[in-house]
């Protein structure tokens, strides 16, 4: 039991940083999901991985450079915002399916990305926890960042909730002014994934928004049961995989997954005694 407490000390920073993740995604992943966009995520990650490759080589030619706070965030927005640019020039020059596009932009994302790896001096134990994700990685900064993203999702929401449960699909509903919400839907999705990607990887970061909004929609009957559900289910799954991980020995989302499954199983066994 010692053991068990001293290990939490040494990633308290980690959990930190979870539970504020976990609360944060309570906000927007079942709006993905109803929008029927759950992939989405996943084709973030693709992304941001390039974006995450290329500030670490920054950093090690200029290593002074990301000490002050936010300093990387234009270039994660400015990589971000490229593909995006690229994905729309396919989709309307050569009259592709959206999700098609994003599929070969973020394929070719995370090829460019695995080649600089290879080429630099990125190709060491930095690659498993980008891919895999770890507790062990997370810095102080890391917390304050998934503070402060969790506090601009809550002012987000609390501005753009009405429109958010208005639209469902992506189609747009006449007289009604989608284009800032969107906007603001989207910067807040990937923040999460951006800061995300250091605790579950680049693997299973995109788990954190399809296991826990589904049980909260699947039995939550309104818009703040829903919420407060799939936080709670984010909470459970993030303390409970961490103890699974220590005590198994196993990768930390790994373990989150599995306890994800876990509760969304439970979930499903009780709704259908009851019906």
């Amino acid at each position: 039991m010692t053991e068990l407490w001293l290990s939490l000390e040494l990633l308290k920073y980690g959990l930190l940083a979870g539970i504020f993740l976990g609360i944060s995604f309570a906000f927007t992943s079942p709006f993905l999901v109803l929008k029927r966009n759950s992939l989405f995520p996943h084709a973030l990650t693709h992304i941001l991985f390039l974006a995450i490759i290329l500030i670490s080589i920054i950093s090690e030619y200029f290593p002074n450079i990301f000490t002050y706070p936010l300093l990387e965030y234009p270039i994660m927005g400015l990589v971000t915002l490229f593909c995006t640019s690229l994905v729309f020039v396919l989709k309307r020059t050569f009259r592709l399916y959206e999700d098609t596009a994003t599929s070969i932009i973020a394929s070719l994302a995370l090829g460019i990305a695995l080649i600089l790896i290879t080429k630099t001096s990125q190709y060491d134990t930095r690659l498993l926890s980008y891919l895999f994700g770890s507790l062990m990685t997370v810095t102080s900064k890391d917390m304050f960042n998934s503070l402060w993203i969790a506090c601009l999702t809550l002012l987000v929401f609390y501005k753009y909730y009405p429109l958010w449960i208005t639209q469902k699909t992506d189609h747009e509903i006449p007289g009604v002014n989608f284009k800032w919400a969107n906007f603001w839907f989207l910067t807040i999705l990937t923040l999460q994934v951006f800061i995300s990607i250091k605790l579950m990887g680049v693997l299973l970061v995109s788990s954190l928004f399809v296991f826990t909004s589904v049980l909260g929609l699947k039995t939550g009957n309104n818009v703040k049961q829903t919420i407060f559900l799939t936080a709670l289910t984010n909470l459970f799954s993030i303390l409970s995989g961490t103890i699974v991980s220590l005590v198994w020995d196993i990768p930390f989302s790994s373990a989150v997954v599995l306890c994800m499954s876990f509760w969304l199983l439970i979930s499903f066994i009780l709704k259908s005694w009851r019906t």
